[in-house]
């Protein structure tokens, strides 16, 4: 039943991807039995009836079953079938056919958007960006310079106060830059205020990095059943063809183990290879990062999920880690 609904997931994504840029090939549905050597065969001599010419076809064997990918291979190869392989940590496809092994670059990368499309995923992408291109020195003052001020500002009941205008003087400095980047209006629960910007932030600091996509306040929505559960991600970073993940949390309270299992259980709608970093406020120690980690960060680590603190103390080293950590 899993194998069944994933395939009806990636026919759905192939088909929204062939109508986005016009392309003319066709699916057609195959049904195996991987552990029947008959049914194997069978599959061979079908893939064989598509061509006159067996050098037209074109096998990709990536994460295939061994059984599978064996047993067309011992049909197949000697017709002069092509094999494709590719290799995720060179970015690189492997083609085996009778005249032996050619490695080929990949010169077009996936973008964000078209990297879900293809799963069968729905996506939602907030249009963010420009506010923060636009306001990149209002939020780094916010971040660098007032970073206290702006932690006190988000601990305040918001049910006290209904605008940021009705806010106290005390946090005049907040106001002020709040006020220029034309936040005057918007509610103190606004999810702008309490946490997007520390997004925006994030995503100023990593923007003009060697990346190929990048989008940030970005939702997935996957179909369970008949409903489509939703999931957002405050920062995707496409490179390679590996997409990584970056969450941003600048309130007092986390819960970094529920973090983790979090995005443990996500990861499959990112990617296996992919990595995450979870960025908050909170400084990490030097003995944190040697000997005394929590054990929540060391099974982090265990599924490629990093955590990093008080970026905005030291905004340049955090840009080093980021380069070591997504491969820049």
């Amino acid at each position: 039943k899993r194998d069944t609904q994933r395939a009806k997931e990636i026919q759905k994504g192939l088909l929204a991807f062939k109508k986005k840029y016009n392309y003319k090939f066709q699916l057609e549905e195959y049904i195996v039995d991987e552990d029947s050597y008959e049914a194997l065969k069978k599959c061979a001599d079908t893939i064989l009836l598509k061509t006159k010419n067996p050098k037209d076809i074109y096998i990709n064997t990536t994460d295939g079953f061994s059984t599978i990918t064996t047993i067309l291979n011992y049909h197949l190869y000697q017709k002069g079938v092509n094999f494709i392989s590719y290799d995720m940590f060179d970015n690189e496809f492997d083609i085996l056919n009778l005249n032996g092994m050619k490695k080929e670059s990949i010169s077009n990368n996936l973008n964000i958007k078209d990297h879900f499309l293809l799963k069968g995923y729905s996506y939602k992408a907030k249009d963010i960006k420009t506010f923060a291109n636009k306001h990149e020195n209002s939020i780094k003052e916010i971040f660098e310079i007032h970073h206290e001020e702006y932690n006190s500002f988000l601990s305040i009941n918001p049910n006290r106060f209904f605008t940021v205008k009705s806010v106290p003087n005390s946090f005049s400095h907040i106001k002020s830059i709040l006020y220029k980047m034309g936040l005057k209006d918007s509610k103190k629960s606004d999810s702008l205020i309490t946490g997007g910007l520390f997004e925006l932030y994030i995503y100023n600091l990593v923007k003009n990095l060697n990346f190929d996509d990048i989008e940030v306040g970005f939702t997935v929505e996957r179909l369970y059943g008949s409903t489509y559960i939703p999931n957002e991600f405050d920062i995707l970073i496409m490179k390679n063809n590996h997409l990584h993940m970056i969450e941003c949390k600048f309130l007092n309270k986390i819960q970094k183990d529920s973090l983790v299992y979090k995005y443990i259980a996500l990861s499959n709608i990112l990617d296996e290879d992919g990595e995450m970093l979870i960025v908050t406020k909170e400084k990490i120690s030097n003995d944190a990062l040697k000997s005394k980690i929590p054990t929540v960060e060391k099974r982090g680590r265990l599924s490629n999920i990093t955590f990093a603190g008080g970026v905005h103390l030291n905004p340049q080293i955090f840009t080093m880690q980021i380069k070591t950590i997504f491969g820049l």
